[in-house]
């Protein structure tokens, strides 16, 4: 992986850790309409983004192998998108 390209994943990963925190529940319904922004077309609007965050702990076992456990998921946000957010 290039310089370039680990820096734009560093920081996108920086955001998303950054936007599950309890302190910045505000910034979720910003990202809630760049997303709808970001997947809308002329002829497909989205109507509702959902944010969920997954979690799966990753558990070292005896033997060295490393196993998920069984994940959790809790939605952050539910979203319905309004025309003028897609401007």
């Amino acid at each position: 992986m290039g310089l370039k390209e680990k820096l734009f994943k560093e920081r996108y990963r920086k955001f998303a850790d950054n936007l599950q925190r309890d302190e910045l529940d505000e910034l979720l319904p910003d990202a809630a309409r760049h997303i709808a922004r970001l997947n809308s077309s002329p002829g497909h609007r989205v109507r509702t983004v959902i944010l969920i965050r997954r979690i799966s702990f990753i558990v070292p076992r005896a033997n060295g192998a490393y196993v998920p456990e069984p994940g959790d998921s809790h939605i952050l946000l539910g979203y319905g998108v309004q025309p003028e957010d897609l401007k």
